[in-house]
């Protein structure tokens, strides 16, 4: 016991005094740094023996991680890579041990437990949405004895979530109405149309944009019997007529309206995996990430995968696919970090031949260097970056995108060419050069 508690000392001192080890380090990191809020939890019955044992393996890898840095031995890292994997199903373990817990003392109404097992931000604590909402709703009844950072940053990311899923939500969607007895003609990009004959009404959807559409309408109908079939949530092409359902008119009093609402893009693209993007400016210069995917600020949720790269306004703004212009904006000269400003951003939107959409956001005020309806090429200047829009300071937002439903879209992750090869998930904080 006595030995095992020397060894523990010896390796928290020895994180106190070195980095983490390089290689993996997006693995290994979060592994390594729990160590010491989880010594300091070894006293918690449920917690102990998975504890001592999650140590004593950390301690083997840790050595081998720093070993592996200084080789260039494939084998040896191979190695350290299958010893980490190992490593977080025992970090899963404990965390789910560490999930029981806490839900123990919500249980028991034990708010000084719940403090001290909430006290660090473990990597995947609240990744139970559950478990999660539970623990904001236990803390809010309590936090008036004794505040808990963690709590209180998971419930900024549950509203800033919010926030950026609905800030989403209105820059591609719109809601619309249909009612046959108004005589004034929409003038809405998306709409409906409808044509009497005799007994029977014929329905359409139009849709007057340059790109897809994915719509849902809700109908009411009184004394009045649809035809068969009719699908709720669709999708409408660029420029587009579609037929969307006939009403046959029975005797009496009959009535029908419509309420709809649609959102940029089509519910059935297929993003191509394989295509490989290039950074959105100048070849041969390098920016950094200042957030990258699921950035614990604003790219969440709908956003989570997208890139922010700080650069100074004016900087020269490159296509990273090939595509036609559906959208731009670039009328507006203000923008800030408040919400107020988040229609201000100026734009370019680009439709791929899959079916997704690029946004190339924030840019300066008129900045716009292309046109709806232009076809460009991966690489053609498409702007110039600026600071508009709901903003912290000059920087592009980079992102592709597809509707999911009329009421959603997700952003896609994505295979992006720099100098020094192919990035999957681009790192914050560090530099790309693009080639």
């Amino acid at each position: 016991m006595l030995i095992r508690f020397f060894s523990l000392l010896l390796l928290l001192t020895l994180l106190d005094a070195k980095e983490y080890p390089h290689s993996y380090a997006q693995l290994g990191s979060p592994l390594f740094s729990a160590l010491k809020p989880f010594a300091k939890m070894q006293d918690i019955q449920l917690l102990h023996d998975d504890i001592v044992l999650f140590e004593q393996h950390a301690d083997t890898v840790l050595q081998k991680g720093y070993k592996v840095d200084a080789s260039e031995k494939k084998s040896e890292k191979k190695e350290y890579l299958k010893e980490l994997r190992k490593l977080q199903k025992e970090y899963d373990k404990l965390l789910h041990k560490l999930h029981q817990a806490i839900s123990t003392s919500i249980n028991e109404n034990d708010y000084k437990s719940f403090t001290r097992l909430t006290a660090y931000p473990f990597e995947g604590l609240f990744k139970h949405r559950g478990l999660k909402n539970r623990a904001i709703k236990f803390y809010e009844k309590h936090k008036n004895t004794s505040q808990c950072k963690v709590i209180d940053d998971a419930i900024n990311d549950t509203k800033l979530l919010a926030a950026t899923d609905k800030y989403f939500e209105e820059v591609v969607a719109e809601n619309s109405s249909y009612n046959p007895n108004s005589k004034v003609k929409s003038k809405k990009k998306v709409s409906i149309e409808t044509q009497r004959v005799k007994n029977r009404i014929s329905v359409d959807l139009v849709n007057k944009n340059p790109y897809p559409v994915t719509i849902k309408v809700n109908p009411y109908y009184e004394n009045i019997a649809p035809s068969q079939g009719t699908k709720n949530e669709l999708v409408l092409e660029a420029n587009s007529k579609r037929h969307y359902t006939d009403l046959d008119i029975r005797r009496g009093t009959s009535y029908y309206r419509y309420s709809f609402f649609w959102i940029m893009g089509s519910k059935n693209a297929q993003h191509d995996d394989a295509y490989i993007y290039r950074l959105p400016y100048k070849v041969g210069t390098s920016h950094k990430v200042s957030q990258g995917y699921n950035g614990k600020y604003t790219h969440k949720g709908r956003s989570a995968y997208s890139i922010d790269f700080p650069m100074p306004v004016g900087t020269k703004i490159y296509a990273a696919r090939e595509g036609v212009v559906v959208k731009t904006k670039s009328n507006s000269n203000v923008g800030g970090y408040d919400k107020k400003f988040s229609s201000s951003g100026n734009y370019v939107r680009v439709l791929h031949s899959d079916g997704t959409l690029a946004t190339y956001y924030h840019l300066k005020y008129r900045g716009v260097l292309v046109h709806v309806g232009q076809t460009i090429f991966k690489g053609t200047p498409l702007g110039y970056s600026g600071n508009t829009g709901y903003t912290s300071g000059p920087h592009l937002h980079f992102a592709v995108f597809q509707a999911i439903s009329a009421r959603k879209t997700q952003t896609i992750p994505l295979k992006i060419l720099t100098e020094k090869g192919i990035i999957i998930e681009p790192k914050q904080g560090t530099f790309y050069k693009a080639r």
